[in-house]
């Protein structure tokens, strides 16, 4: 999922709201890393409670000043900037996943989509219709394998940009996990901007019930369940322009230059947060078919919505 331009709102921190074997619940939302966040965990020590949320919110607003391509000081918009950067170690780890979920979808998960991204307007909000020829001449600087990762340094060639959206928030769901289990919670769920980490089961004892969105308006449109596990919806209702009745979504297909069109909703159960979000923007630019064949090889469980004939399609593996 693109990232969208960062706003900083109130932290909330909600402590004590309700009693879960003896354990409360503590509740973490901010909007950072590109979308909102809502991390709930249980334990029966509010001081360390209140630990774990400082080291929380201090690791999302470090993640979002390292990938914030929205930000002029962010580590990403340095690299587009200067061609050149060194980096912490778990963001090369980043870069290096993103090169193999790129190799792994032959390209249609690319981090280099941004100038596609750009002069479709989605960063403006404010749309554009660029002829072939242009689309044509902005694809040549589109391709992951100019991304050069030597030790703590990443470069890119001239003309490149680059934009994590498509991972960041999963990385980030990522990383507040391991915050977590690092403080031996047993139970939490943490929702950054649809990247879903469960830790354990619900307060309830049973698997958390997880809401897919009704992509046609309000409301779920089929809830699952996740118990120590990750999943990542995107959807064409996201970030999208109106033009003729037809829809454009934000998520771009870097062979073709143009929006993914063939898909609603992909959601995607994986081993990790930010490799569920990566390949559920790969699919989604592959459509319901191709889509559901590629998960099928990784033996990957996926939900794809779509339309045919105006009637949204359900397809699902096992």
């Amino acid at each position: 999922m693109t990232a969208n331009e960062i706003p900083y709102f109130l932290l909330l921190i909600s402590l004590s709201i309700m009693h879960c074997h003896n354990q409360k619940e503590y509740l973490y939302t901010k909007f950072i890393v590109g979308g909102q966040c809502e991390i709930k965990f249980y334990g029966n020590d509010e001081n360390a409670a209140k630990k774990i949320v400082s080291e929380i919110d201090e690791e999302l607003v470090r993640i979002d000043s390292l990938l914030n391509r929205f930000s002029d000081k962010s580590l990403v918009s340095e690299l587009n900037r200067k061609l050149g950067v060194k980096a912490p170690r778990d963001i090369v780890s980043l870069f290096s996943l993103c090169d193999s979920i790129s190799r792994l979808t032959n390209g249609l998960f690319d981090i280099s989509v941004a100038p596609l991204v750009e002069i479709w307007g989605f960063y403006e909000h404010e749309f554009k219709n660029p002829d072939s020829a242009e689309i044509k001449k902005i694809k040549k600087s589109i391709d992951y394998k100019a991304i050069k990762i030597a030790g703590d340094s990443i470069s890119i060639i001239a003309g490149m940009k680059i934009d994590l959206g498509g991972i960041a928030q999963g990385f980030a769901a990522d990383r507040v996990a391991d915050i977590l289990k690092q403080h031996q919670i047993r139970t939490a769920l943490i929702n950054i901007a649809g990247e879903i980490v469960a830790i354990g089961h619900s307060s309830k004892g049973r698997p958390w019930r997880i809401g897919i969105k009704n992509p046609g308006g309000e409301g779920t449109i089929e809830i699952v369940q996740l118990e120590d596990g990750f999943l990542s919806t995107s959807g064409n209702y996201e970030k999208f322009f109106m033009i003729n009745g037809k829809k454009y979504p934000h998520i771009i297909n870097p062979q073709t230059g143009f929006p993914a069109l063939d898909f609603v909703s992909v959601t995607v159960f994986a081993q990790s947060a930010s490799f569920a979000d990566a390949i559920a923007t790969a699919v989604a630019v592959m459509g319901p078919e191709r889509g559901m064949k590629f998960l099928d090889s990784l033996g990957i469980r996926g939900i794809i919505y779509y339309e045919r004939d105006g009637d949204l399609q359900r397809i699902e593996n096992k």
